[in-house]
Parts: C-alpha cells; sequence; structure tokens
C-alpha cells in the first residue's frame, strides 16, 4: 500500500475575483481536496489564515499548497505570511526536502508586498507586473503540454483546451525551471479583444503599444516546476473556475505536480474511466470512500 501524503493548504485573503458570491476561494479549496483525495494518495488540511503559522504545524505536512493573495483587489498592496512563517516554508523546502504548490494567482508577489526574493527563487520564477505578468482577453485558451515530456506530464493530450479561466502570461523563467505547460500569446488576440486591459487588473503597456508587451507572439508557461535546495516546487496558474479542474489533463496532471513536489517522485497514473468505472463521477479516480 502506497504511504499516504499529508497536505497542507494555505489559504484565505483572497481577491474579489476569488472571494464573491458567484466564486469563492473555498470553492477551490474543496474542488482541490477533491481531486487530491480522490486518488487514494493524500489527506488534505485547510487554514483560511496561515500569517503567523510556524513550523510547529508545518513541519507535520509533507507538502503546502498555496492558494493565498493576501490582499482584497488588485490595485491594493498585498500582506504576506510574515517573518515566522516565511522561515518556516523555506525551510520545509529548503533543508527538510518537501514540497512547495504555488496555485493560481498565489504565484503573484510584487517586490513591495513584504515576501522573501527567496520565494522567488523556490518558484523558479518571478511574477509581477515589471515582468510584464497580465492575463489573456478572455475566451478559450489552447493550451500545449511540453515536450520532452516531464513523467507529470506523461499520458497527458499534446493540446488541450480550458475556457473561462484567468491565463496569466508575461512570466520572467529563472534558469533551471522545467516547463510543463505554455500557451501561444499571440497578439491578435490582444488586438481583438472588445476590451482589454480589464479594469481591476493592472497592465504597464509600452509605448509601442501592445505588441511591445514582454513575450507577446512566444510561448508562455502556464505550468513549471523548480528543485529548491533539498525540496522542489511546483507552480501551476490556471485553475479559476470549475471548467478548468473537469478537464482530464488537469485532473490527471495537478495531483501527479503535487505528489512529484512532496516526493520527487511520480506513482499516479490517472483515474481510470473502463468498464464499470466509466460510471463513477468527477473526479474519477477511486471514489470508494
Amino acid at each position: 500500500m502506497t504511504d499516504i501524503l499529508n497536505v497542507l493548504i494555505l489559504s484565505g485573503h483572497m481577491t474579489r475575483e476569488h472571494d464573491n458570491e458567484f466564486r469563492s476561494f473555498r470553492q477551490h479549496n474543496q474542488w482541490l481536496t477533491s481531486v487530491l483525495e480522490d486518488t487514494g494518495r493524500f489527506r488534505v488540511r485547510v487554514v483560511e489564515d496561515p500569517r503567523g503559522l510556524g513550523a510547529s504545524v508545518i513541519d507535520k505536512y509533507d507538502v503546502v499548497v498555496v492558494v493565498f493573495e493576501g490582499r482584497d483587489g488588485y490595485h491594493e498592496k498585498a500582506v504576506g505570511f510574515g517573518a515566522e512563517t516565511d522561515a518556516a516554508l523555506l525551510k520545509f523546502v529548503r533543508e527538510d526536502g518537501k514540497g512547495m504548490v504555488w496555485f493560481h494567482g498565489s504565484a503573484v508577489q510584487e517586490d513591495d508586498w513584504g515576501y522573501p526574493e527567496e520565494y522567488n527563487t523556490m518558484r523558479g520564477a518571478k511574477l509581477s507586473v515589471p515582468t510584464g505578468l497580465r492575463p489573456r482577453p478572455w475566451g478559450e485558451a489552447l493550451l500545449q503540454t511540453a515536450e520532452p515530456r516531464h513523467p507529470i506530464t506523461e499520458g497527458i493530450s499534446q493540446t488541450w483546451t480550458v475556457t473561462g479561466d484567468d491565463i496569466l502570461t508575461g512570466v520572467e523563467l529563472h534558469e533551471g525551471a522545467e516547463v510543463l505547460l505554455t500557451v501561444f500569446d499571440d497578439l491578435e488576440s490582444y488586438e481583438q479583444a472588445p476590451m482589454w486591459p480589464m479594469s481591476h487588473y493592472p497592465v504597464a503597456i509600452p509605448p509601442e503599444g501592445l505588441s511591445g508587451l514582454p513575450g507577446v507572439n512566444t510561448r508562455q508557461p502556464l505550468a513549471w516546476i523548480n528543485n529548491y535546495g533539498e525540496g522542489r516546487s511546483f507552480t501551476i496558474t490556471i485553475g479559476h473556475d470549475i471548467d478548468t479542474f473537469r478537464r482530464i489533463e488537469f485532473i490527471r496532471m495537478f495531483p501527479r505536480g503535487v505528489e512529484w513536489a512532496a516526493t520527487g517522485k511520480v506513482t499516479l497514473e490517472g483515474p481510470d474511466r473502463r468498464g464499470e468505472r466509466r460510471f463513477l463521477p468527477w473526479p474519477y479516480y477511486n471514489q470508494e470512500g
């Protein structure tokens, strides 16, 4: 029998995009918990306000998933975890050899938000307005699984789509990070968008216009992994709404990424929907209680 991995979700204090009457970060926590625990590999616990959480709690887990933005609006300065929690998380990965997962908008950290620069080193990437970070225009996005394959993405479709997600581009990737998933950030999508940028998200448009956006008309990373000290980091910036969680590629990839972050290995094969198992409801793994 495979050992159970203990997952801690650090959540709460989200922008209105992820904390409103139609979409709550608590739904994200429930979806993430369902996708992970349904595999039979994970046991998940959630903390809604992790600020000040110390090593005495964090060290009990194998991997931490961050679903925390630290601000109520995109134009506001975020509040970080605090020095004690930062120190515990960095040690958790760098020295204890465990894993961190940065989910969706939680990977965004501006220089003046109080987070240590070391988080960018851990992630293997910087996501901020100065790097050109921006959401692509709303709609369907064609994603491409990176080659050569990593065990996290083995068997996943080469191309697949998500609809209605917040696709963040303009990521500054560090040397050593390994990309798992990309999107082609075509200029035409911006030029044809009825309204871009959206009023709630600040975007620095260069003097030459949209064609000067960093990384435009290139493949942009949406998921990647990075080694940090003795441990590992997995970042995935898609996952805004339920449509993405229902994609079989996401259902296969996300738990594998969490498992790799926790252990450095991938044993999960993905949901089996053959025969009588075709009747299983989402997320299609065990569902055997």
